[in-house]
């Protein structure tokens, strides 16, 4: 490879590969998303050595300014690798296109990003501190009870007796962050009232959560109307859908987490 200190230099894919210790295909991968800039000269890829040490530097300085995750002790480092804006954005259009709320949390149920396509029902119970208490209980169970098993999706009922699903995002080999799926019903509400006596109807469950939270049973009686009901095919793809958010999630952050892992060794390897 020709010396770093030649600035004008053109690196080949090979080389590129070589410097920053990924396989052809994540070069291919971060060209198609903008990451990395290169042209073609006759048919192959060429990158400016003085481009991508320029890009090295702004990654550093993005690592050095940027904390995505809480300082936490107990925030396992792995979690630190996630580019929050860019789960933000992959979950905003996931919430939008299927129509639920979506949520990218911490495994102890603390919120990592903003909610997307919240519902007036939710927002209501989140507005108060018992309703986010309870809120976060049911992220952390989320996050430590058993996979669903892939052959046979599910979702859950929240405290508030919406469903949801969720998929589990794992970095290092470590179990990092959730992302959730929810805010929707399976049945229409009228429906919901039909069900045996042991299942709690809507209005008991109104007066339990007013009583909880100190909201006005109407005003939830009234955001509960507003509650997307999804239809069964619907019901069924959701939480598999979510499961490959989930693992786009954690290959994106194992991909940024190896490469800030080699971001010290290229620095120093850019001084030669």
């Amino acid at each position: 490879m020709a010396s770093m200190n030649d600035k004008d230099s053109l690196l080949t894919s090979r080389q590129l590969q070589e410097l920053l210790q990924v396989d052809r295909i994540t070069i291919y991968r971060m060209l198609n998303d903008g990451r990395l800039q290169g042209f073609k000269v006759g048919g192959h890829w060429r990158f400016s050595r003085q481009a991508i040490e320029d890009w090295l530097e702004e990654q550093q300085v993005s690592l050095d300014v940027t904390q995505p995750t809480p300082a936490r002790a107990d925030v396992h480092p792995s979690a630190e690798s996630l580019p929050l804006s860019c789960v933000q954005a992959i979950q905003d259009i996931f919430g939008e296109a299927l129509g639920v709320g979506t949520l990218t949390t911490l495994v102890d149920g603390a919120p990592l990003t903003t909610i997307s396509n919240s519902c007036k029902f939710c927002d209501l119970i989140l507005s108060t501190d018992a309703g986010r208490q309870r809120c976060i209980h049911v992220w952390r169970n989320s996050s430590t009870s058993p996979d669903p098993k892939p052959s046979a999706p599910q979702t859950a009922t929240c405290h508030a007796g919406l469903n949801y699903a969720w998929g589990r995002i794992r970095v290092g080999g470590e179990l990092v962050a959730t992302v959730h799926a929810g805010q929707f019903l399976t049945r229409p509400v009228a429906q919901k009232e039909a069900q045996s006596p042991e299942d709690k109807g809507w209005p008991q469950r109104i007066t339990e959560l007013s009583a909880s939270t100190g909201l006005d049973a109407k005003a939830l009686h009234q955001a509960l109307a507003e509650v997307p009901v999804l239809d069964t095919e619907l019901q069924d793809k959701l939480p598999r859908l979510l499961q490959r958010v989930a693992e786009t999630f954690s290959e994106i952050g194992e991909e940024r987490l190896n490469l800030l892992g080699r971001l010290q060794r290229i620095a120093e390897m850019t001084q030669i």
